[in-house]
């Protein structure tokens, strides 16, 4: 059979949806495409995107999928090398255009090596990563992990934080080196479904506050206790908007100066517990934002990609099971050999000879 393409929406959603919604966790990424470009074209917004499946020579049900917008990495799912090779052809005949690809990373070599061939394109690899699922409940993790160790607290981001947010989500987008058109209005979009929230702790004592405390003066202790210190946000973690039961969490941010601190963890797990405790068959009630509020009363698992060049097993730190790899590559231009510099004639040597004798100081100069 081979692949199959369209730009109808509905037509993907009827041939590959069981597909994907089968792997939920492992298709988190194409699943949010497809969702989000649902949501364009509610908005009458055409992207030009392009969607296919798989299916196999047996005829069965499809086995493999792939979402394409123009401005953003080919997104593949499936695990057939094949595969992907034929997908390349399978573009290439359509005219499109791809900057690169996301996928497992095997899938994503094949794929690179046929689309390379075909394009006449360089291959560069942009990340690898791991993908971490969370579940309410499995039979070999029963319970969630452990609340976070890390002191502070966690709130939902409102309009009040929109510039913060901003310049956080931009600040995270130029040290990952990905492309984010416009911070402010992705901020707009997290709030309006509460897909941001804030990791908080104490401000910083000053020095004069600390040393009011102890002076034996009344009116200075009153001085030093007057108003509660507000908190100050440190870290941050947003997530896409349920699909399929799976909400994945798409960026995690710390402050530069607030790093190596646990923060980042303690939000993670804190997020994850709230999403899975508020939402899952044995929901309980508990401190923490209310997530059933938020509209992920349907969530059943929580999925996280990290970026595997880190030391540590960040995801699988804070309870979570790795369930994949995916490798991001990006193409370019193609290069040839360095051209060849124009002979020139040998430049003059300069004079050499023996150094100039300095004259000999007498004993009335008064060396030092």
């Amino acid at each position: 059979m081979g692949w199959s393409a369209t730009s109808d929406l509905d037509r993907f959603a009827a041939a590959a949806g069981g597909y994907l919604r089968s792997r939920a966790a492992e298709n988190t990424l194409l699943l949010s495409a497809a969702q989000d470009a649902q949501r364009q074209q509610a908005q009458q917004q055409s992207p030009g995107m392009l969607f296919g499946w798989w299916t196999p020579p047996d005829g069965e049900d499809p086995r493999g999928a792939f979402v394409h917008d123009p401005a953003a990495p080919l997104l593949i799912s499936g695990r057939v090398p094949e595969m992907a090779a034929a997908l390349a052809a399978t573009l290439a005949k359509l005219g499109r255009q791809v900057r690169g690809v996301d996928a497992p990373t095997e899938v994503a070599d094949a794929f690179a090596a046929a689309w390379s061939q075909r394009a006449g394109m360089t291959v560069r690899a942009h990340r690898t990563c791991r993908v971490y699922r969370l579940a309410a409940s499995s039979p070999d993790r029963p319970e969630l992990p452990g609340p976070p160790c890390a002191p502070g607290r966690l709130r939902i981001a409102t309009t009040a934080d929109h510039a913060t947010l901003a310049d956080w989500l931009r600040a995270a987008a130029i040290e990952a080196a990905e492309r984010l058109p416009s911070p402010s209005d992705v901020a707009s979009d997290l709030l309006s479904y509460g897909g941001a929230f804030l990791w908080e702790v104490p401000p910083k004592s000053g020095r004069i506050r600390e040393v009011a405390h102890y002076l034996a003066i009344p009116h200075h202790r009153d001085m030093a206790q007057f108003g509660e210190p507000v908190p100050q946000p440190v870290a941050l973690v947003t997530l896409t908007r349920p699909v399929a039961g799976i909400v994945r969490i798409s960026m995690i941010y710390t402050l530069p100066d607030r790093r190596r601190s646990g923060y980042a963890a303690a939000a993670t797990q804190a997020v994850s517990r709230a999403l899975l405790r508020d939402s899952g068959p044995n929901s309980e009630s508990g401190s923490g934002p209310d997530m059933g509020m938020l509209g992920h009363d349907c969530v059943r698992e929580v999925v996280m990609i990290t970026d595997k060049n880190r030391s540590d097993h960040w995801g699988g730190r804070v309870g979570y099971q790795q369930i994949s790899e995916r490798a991001v590559l990006r193409f370019g231009p193609a290069t040839g050999a360095i051209p060849r510099v124009n002979s020139t004639n040998s430049m003059p040597r300069l004079p050499t000879g023996p150094l100039p004798r300095l004259p000999r100081i007498g004993r009335g100069t008064g060396r030092l």
